[in-house]
C-alpha cells in the first residue's frame, strides 16, 4: 500500500460550516462544497421567507422597481426577479453572505428564484463562469440561500463514467440554509433542482437567492479543468496553465458534455396571491393543479451573474 496514492484532488469536496462563524474559519478551495445550516436563523423560522415575499409584492405593485417583476424562466419551471432591490431584506442577505465567504463586492452578481410551489424544479445546468472567459476572471465561487420548504440541490457528474453511469449527489436545502460550490466544481458538475413526486408535493413555497463573486484566498492547485466550449460540451480553445492532470496520478479530464435541454413546460403568468391561513409555508399563485413540466435529463441551462452589484446602502 502507497500512502501517497491517497494524495489526489477530489472530484468534489464536503464540508460543513458553522453559523456562528463571521467568516469561513478554512481555506477554500475550487472542489469544494459548504453547506451552512441555519446561517439566517432557525430552520423552522419562516419568517425571512415571508418577509422576502413581501416586500417583493409591495416593490411589484408600486411599480418603482424597473425589472422587478417576476418572469418565467427555464421554460416555466420556476420564476425569477431580474431585479429585487426594491427589497431591504435582499440587500442584508447579500451582505451578510460577502462577508461569509469573502467575495469582493465589485464582482458580484445575483439572481433571485422563487418556486411558487412543490410543482417547480430547475434542470440541470452550468454556471456561466463554466465557459465564459470574462466571467470566469470574476467568478471562482457560487453561493445560494435557501428559505422556505426543503428541496433538494442535485449534482450529476458532467463527464460519465467508463461505463457511461454519471454519478448523482442530492443535498436538501433547508430553510435558512447556505450552500456553497467552488469553480471546478461547476465545470465538473451539473446542478439543478429536483422535482417532487406528487405524493410529496404539498404547495408550499421557496426562495433561492444565488451570488456569483470572487471569493479571495482560494487556494489554487494542479490539475483543474479547462473551460468548457460555448455549447457547455468541450474545452475552451482559451486554455490556461491550471489544464492537464488531476493531483498527483493522472488526469482528470474536461468537465462535461451537455445534451438536450429538458422538458418543454408552460411559462405563463398567475396572480399572485397570498394564503391567509398564515405560518404553513403555503404562498403563491392561484393554480389548481400543477403544471405537466417534466424535468429534462441533462438541460444545457448555462447560468451566471453579470458582475453588476445593485446595493442599496443602509
Amino acid at each position: 500500500f502507497d500512502p501517497s496514492s491517497t494524495l489526489v484532488r477530489p472530484d468534489l469536496r464536503v464540508l460543513v460550516s458553522s453559523a456562528s462563524h463571521n467568516t469561513y474559519p478554512r481555506k477554500m478551495k475550487h472542489d469544494d462544497v459548504i453547506i451552512v445550516p441555519e446561517l439566517f436563523g432557525r430552520e423552522d423560522d419562516w419568517s425571512l421567507y415571508y418577509r422576502l415575499v413581501d416586500e417583493m409584492r409591495d416593490s411589484q405593485q408600486k411599480q418603482d422597481v424597473r425589472g422587478s417583476e417576476w418572469i418565467s424562466w427555464h421554460e416555466g419551471a420556476h420564476l425569477i426577479s431580474k431585479n429585487p432591490k426594491g427589497s431591504p431584506t435582499f440587500h442584508k442577505i447579500i451582505d451578510r453572505l460577502c462577508e461569509y465567504f469573502k467575495i469582493r463586492r465589485e464582482s458580484i452578481g445575483t439572481r433571485f428564484n422563487w418556486y411558487r410551489d412543490s410543482c417547480d424544479w430547475k434542470p440541470f445546468h452550468h454556471d456561466s463562469a463554466a465557459f465564459n472567459p470574462v466571467r470566469a476572471k470574476n467568478q471562482n465561487i457560487t453561493v445560494g440561500v435557501s428559505f422556505g420548504a426543503t428541496r433538494e440541490l442535485a449534482f450529476i457528474r458532467a463527464k460519465p463514467f467508463e461505463d457511461e453511469k454519471k454519478c448523482r449527489l442530492y443535498f436538501p436545502q433547508t430553510n435558512n440554509g447556505v450552500f456553497s460550490f467552488g469553480r471546478d466544481a461547476n465545470i465538473l458538475w451539473k446542478h439543478g433542482v429536483n422535482a417532487l413526486p406528487e405524493s410529496e408535493q404539498d404547495g408550499k413555497g421557496r426562495i433561492s437567492i444565488i451570488l456569483w463573486g470572487l471569493a479571495m484566498d482560494v487556494v489554487e492547485e494542479e490539475g483543474s479543468p479547462s473551460l468548457l466550449g460555448s455549447d457547455g460540451q468541450g474545452p475552451h480553445a482559451q486554455r490556461d496553465h491550471h489544464r492537464g492532470g488531476r493531483g498527483y496520478s493522472g488526469g482528470r479530464g474536461y468537465g462535461g458534455r451537455g445534451g438536450g435541454r429538458g422538458g418543454r413546460g408552460r411559462g405563463h403568468h398567475r396572480q399572485y396571491r397570498r394564503d391567509s391561513d398564515g405560518g404553513d409555508g403555503r404562498d403563491g399563485y392561484d393554480r389548481n393543479h400543477c403544471d405537466n413540466r417534466r424535468p429534462g435529463e441533462d438541460g444545457v441551462e448555462l447560468e451566471g451573474g453579470k458582475g453588476r452589484d445593485d446595493r442599496r446602502q443602509f
